[in-house]
């Protein structure tokens, strides 16, 4: 097992290095892979209040290991959204995931949020990240079928925050 270090600041390198995990965990279309660098692009110029968006990038001695990126959901009560997690395949298994997880709800409390709520795919490609979740207390709470394409169903997860 790997020892990780968090970091919670955008880098330059970030736009491509972030956007390549997320390609090489397999399960993300390109068109979701996009989405990474646009919002690192608005955290870095927005900074974190005003883009809405919180990073946090797991390393170890080879480098970024995987990401988080989370944050209030608008016009909600206090309730935040884990848009992103997403880990190396050559980091998977080793804590990685489950430290991001942890540590973004953590933080999310930290700033009063009371709730975390986790989108994903119901596919099988996808069972690995629902065990995360449930493993670090986010229960399955909906799904709606056929939702991203026919036969591809979202799945929600989540729940409250304990000291949020």
């Amino acid at each position: 097992m790997s020892a990780f270090r968090l970091r919670d600041r955008v880098q330059a390198e970030d736009v491509m290095v972030l956007a390549a995990i997320a390609r090489a965990c397999g399960n993300f279309a390109e068109d979701e892979i996009a989405f990474v660098p646009e919002i690192l692009a608005q955290l870095a110029a927005e900074g974190e209040a005003k883009s809405g968006y919180r990073l946090l990038v797991a390393e170890d001695d080879q480098g970024a290991a995987g990401f988080a990126i989370y944050g209030p959901i608008p016009a909600t009560d206090h309730r935040y959204d884990l848009y992103w997690i997403a880990t190396d395949p050559r980091a998977q298994g080793c804590g990685a995931g489950r430290l991001l997880l942890t540590e973004s709800a953590r933080r999310a409390a930290a700033e009063g949020a009371t709730h975390l709520f986790i989108e994903t795919e119901t596919g099988k490609d996808y069972t690995p990240a629902h065990h995360l979740y449930e493993a670090c207390g986010f229960p399955l709470i909906a799904t709606v079928p056929d939702y991203y394409r026919e036969g591809s169903g979202k799945a929600i997860y989540g729940g409250p925050l304990s000291g949020g």
